[in-house]
């Protein structure tokens, strides 16, 4: 098995595995795997009717659960899994609860599944979020309101080619802003500048919001499956009220309109990322786990 870069003209092969079922899970899209590929040297193989993942993020590997094709038997293809290893401990996370049982099956008794909450991705309905209606909203729709007295005249559109190199410049300067030099951050705009310069190529959609002809927000996403879209990037200007409330009201009412659920991915264990993804009420997670596969099968 020979792990590989992801390029653009294997996305096919991706799409081929990741419309197999309805995934919920934000990883499971092409763009996600290819924009992130350079931040955590993740690479891919195709192997016995499956597809592997091959993360690392700092000092540790692991692996996605294969997606198994319909030529494919999972008992082979985690026998194909290590072998690879050659009979050394190996990680796998993103485990969804449908997938548990299988693994449990297959996997050695010894092996231990554990809730990996930091990475369990927000799911809301769409219509919650494009209306913002009800009390538990309240607070939320105060700000959104608040932002559209103080700017009457802003301008939200579709975001296209021509808005590129403004966002990226938007991207740049909210990084430095928020924290100067901190890797993580450097990370994420790398990720976000590979998605933009791919706009054409990409499954994406995304939307911006000017104020006096000026870029102050955008929003970049997908269609994860056929009732779900995916928020991969939102940025907005933290000086100006309300103004991240409306570009996700905003892109969630005028562009998904099709969907019934928004997955808005995980909080990395942030305190405020948690704090602001519970506070617009999630309908349901998408829970993940891990296993260390210590033992030789």
């Amino acid at each position: 098995m020979e792990f590989k870069n992801i390029e653009l003209e294997d996305r096919e092969i991706f799409d081929k595995y990741f419309s197999m079922k309805k995934y919920m899970g934000s990883e499971c899209t092409f763009t996600n795997l290819f924009v992130w590929q350079k931040c955590y040297d993740i690479r891919w193989a195709e192997a016995n009717g499956a597809l592997f993942i091959k993360v690392r993020r700092k000092e540790f590997t692991f692996v996605l659960p294969p997606f198994v094709g319909k030529e494919g038997d999972l008992s082979d293809v985690l026998a194909s899994l290590s072998s690879y290893f050659a009979g050394q401990p190996f990680e796998i996370r993103g485990i969804y609860e449908d997938m548990l049982p299988l693994l449990q099956e297959r996997l050695p008794s010894s092996t231990e599944f554990v809730e990996d909450r930091d990475n369990w991705d927000y799911i809301y309905l769409r219509e919650n979020l494009a209306s913002l209606s009800g009390r538990k909203y309240h607070a939320k729709k105060n700000h959104a309101n608040a932002f559209r007295k103080e700017h009457p005249d802003y301008e939200f559109s579709l975001l296209t080619k021509d808005d590129v190199e403004e966002c990226i410049e938007f991207a740049d300067a909210w990084c430095e802003k928020k924290e100067p030099g901190a890797d993580e951050l450097r990370c994420e705009f790398c990720a976000l500048e590979k998605a933009l310069r791919n706009l054409e190529n990409l499954s994406i959609k995304g939307a911006v919001i000017r104020i006096d002809g000026k870029i102050q927000a955008f929003a970049v996403g997908e269609k994860l499956n056929p009732e779900t879209a995916v928020i991969h990037f939102e940025k907005a200007n933290p000086e100006i009220r309300g103004l991240y409330a409306v570009i996700n009201q905003d892109f969630c009412a005028g562009v998904w309109t099709d969907v019934t659920y928004i997955n808005r991915e995980e909080d990395m264990g942030i305190e405020g990322l948690r704090k602001a993804k519970e506070s617009y009420r999630p309908e349901f997670m998408v829970k993940k786990y891990s296993a260390l596969i210590s033992a030789k099968r």
